[in-house]
């Protein structure tokens, strides 16, 4: 779309409006430092080097990490920028990043004090970890650095670790004082987090020495603070086994919860994991392995209950467990069934993408693609958006598309292009930028993206009542319930003023275009949908509404009921007349054969058996 060229009225008045403000002295104080080559970062698109300065024109060219080339005028650019200095470690990342790894290397503790000190109450672990990932370290490299930094930081008695990840860490100017006795102050601590607090500050200031010599009196009190944690925060209860337990393995104790707070724990793996949900995601890892040791042969029950909602981070953890186990097979097998079954968090498949060429090539396919759609639309529609880092990843991961789509056969591609178009995650722009990049891969989809075969995308829909309802019901929730709640959010962040910079007006107007596509969309289906029981069907043939039986080269029987556009259930053996299988099904007769893609992008021949109706 071309951009509205400016009137000659809307010239002079943007030309008075940079003149007022140059002549600002505040303004014009704040402009100093704004040259060409200086580092600066804008609270929502982060770090950036200015390329240019206008002072004719009154405004900046900036190259923002996600957003290259932006103008920026020099009122907005004095309110809204905050210059790094060359020390500044962020600007150091964007213009030497190898001497800030080599730094990271060789000394992570005085790296985080400077990172610390120069962000000051910014210091959050989230906030360090956005600064660092991925414009210095990826995921798995990021890690082990962390680690390495907690290490060093402990060592140091003037940095102060909240528990929380949200929490800011701080740097003391001097070592504090150590206390007479050396748990006075663990035994004056009222809460969870502050017993904790005491027993990192004991660690930083007291001898292993010393401290396994009290170890008896510190358990208790550990011991006895747990008890006093209410049944309804439990998650609390799990951050303090896990402190005692670390805190015992520091001084060369076994490193387990005591026999109090883990009898204060739940026993059973499946509640153990609704437990790890509560902890910060930090302290999942560590917790998830200690649990594991706790229950011996038990663990995979836990593990395989994590996978539906764990984060990247705890997929590490858990990949490890089973690799070391020996049972990589059994791990590669639950992921491939809760891909299928589209049953995983936007942070799984996230890190299932990045690791789509590793021990998990074999399940990084069109699954993996249709999956991540599927996800982020469930996250759209249900007024959440924890999918941002899947979303990106999709559209700025290059070489994810051809990695996880090139190998797919002409058929799955059109049901792949047919998901793309019409998913309500993406905006226009991106939208074309996807499909572009799909129609590389595979030209012969060209002429869907294209408009060329209309008749494919606008052709009656066979489906069943059930599912036809079900469309109905989720039109009539949008209609009724999340576009009025989605217009009063509008209002309220409208309410906050300065829209250039209200977030929440931002988000919400985001959502109503989601929500509007996702009405246009439903509206259009339903009213190409022709709804049926299925009742009638000979049976002669593979149709729509038929149970067909057939076997492979090999011998092996398999059995699929082939049911309406929207009937899909691979679990139980249903699939849809519209997917490739289906397609390549249909008209078939008992004792013909038929070419089924399979999951490597080949053919397989197989042999019809039987036929009968769905309905009998």
């Amino acid at each position: 779309m071309l951009a509205r060229m400016p009137t000659d009225t809307e010239n002079e008045t943007s030309s008075s409006s940079t003149e007022e403000s140059a002549q600002d002295p505040q303004v014009h104080e704040k402009l100093k430092p704004l040259v060409p080559g200086a580092v600066c970062r804008h609270r929502s698109w982060g770090v950036g080097q200015i390329v240019s300065r206008d002072d004719a024109l009154g405004s900046l060219l900036i190259d923002f990490r996600s957003k290259k080339g932006h103008a920026m005028e020099f009122e907005y650019a004095s309110q809204t920028l905050r210059i790094l200095t060359d020390e500044h470690f962020e600007a150091r990342i964007l213009k030497d990043p190898s001497s800030v790894k080599d730094q990271a290397g060789k000394d992570p503790g005085e790296l985080m004090r400077q990172a610390v000190q120069q962000l000051g109450r910014e210091a959050t672990t989230a906030r360090l970890e956005e600064a660092f990932v991925p414009h210095l370290f990826g995921a798995p490299d990021w890690k082990k650095f962390w680690d390495a930094a907690k290490r060093a930081m402990r060592k140091d008695p003037r940095f102060v670790i909240p528990s929380k990840r949200t929490d800011p860490i701080h740097y003391l100017e001097k070592v504090p004082e150590v206390q007479a006795g050396g748990i006075e102050e663990l035994k004056e601590a009222v809460g969870v987090k502050r017993v904790i607090e005491a027993l990192e500050k004991l660690q930083k200031t007291q001898n292993s020495a010393v401290l396994k010599g009290q170890s008896e009196e510190i358990f208790k009190l550990v011991d006895a603070s747990g008890q006093k944690i209410p049944k309804s925060q439990v998650g609390q209860l799990a951050e303090l086994a896990l402190a005692r337990s670390e805190f015992a393995g520091s001084i060369g104790l076994p490193a387990e919860p005591g026999t109090i707070l883990r009898g204060l724990l739940p026993a059973e793996p499946n509640r153990l994991a609704a437990l790890v949900e509560a902890l910060p995601a930090g302290k999942q890892p560590r917790f998830v392995e200690l649990m594991a040791d706790l229950l011996g042969e038990r663990w995979p029950e836990l593990f395989n209950a994590l996978l539906p909602r764990a984060s990247g981070r705890l997929m590490d953890a858990i990949t490890a467990k089973f690799k070391k186990a020996g049972r990589g097979a059994e791990l590669e097998g639950a992921l491939d069934r809760l891909l299928r079954e589209r049953q995983v968090h936007p942070d799984t498949v996230v890190w299932l993408c990045r690791n789509r060429t590793g021990e998990f090539q074999k399940i990084g396919g069109p699954f993996l693609f249709l999956t991540a759609l599927a996800v982020l639309e469930k996250e759209q529609l249900a007024d959440r958006w924890r999918a941002s880092r899947l979303h990106d990843l999709i559209l700025e991961d290059k070489e994810l598309i051809r990695d996880l789509l090139a190998a797919s056969a002409p058929e799955e591609m059109r049901d792949i292009t047919r998901a793309a178009l019409s998913s309500t995650a993406f905006e226009e722009l991106d939208k074309r930028s996807l499909m572009g990049a799909l129609v590389k891969l595979h030209p012969h989809i060209g002429s869907m993206v294209a408009g060329e075969n209309k008749a494919t995308t606008t052709e009656s829909l066979v489906v069943s009542w059930d599912s036809l309802e079900k469309r109905k019901k989720e039109l009539e929730e949008i209609v009724n319930k999340k576009i009025p709640a989605n217009s009063k959010d509008i209002g309220v962040a409208r309410s906050y003023g300065d829209l250039r910079e209200n977030h929440e007006f931002k988000a919400a107007k985001e959502m109503q275009a989601v929500l509007m596509r996702r009405k246009a969309e439903l509206e259009s289906m339903i009213v190409s949908a022709q709804g049926t029981d299925f009742s009638g069907v000979k049976g002669d043939v593979a149709d729509i509404g038929t149970v067909v039986e057939y076997q492979d080269e090999g011998g092996s029987s398999k059995r699929v009921t082939i049911l309406g556009a929207w009937d899909s259930d691979p679990e139980n053996g249903v699939i849809s007349y519209q997917t490739a299988v289906g397609q390549a099904l249909l008209k078939k007769k008992p004792g013909e054969t038929a070419d089924l893609p399979t999951e490597g992008g080949g053919k397989s021949k197989v042999r019809i058996v039987s036929v009968r109706p769905y309905r009998t």
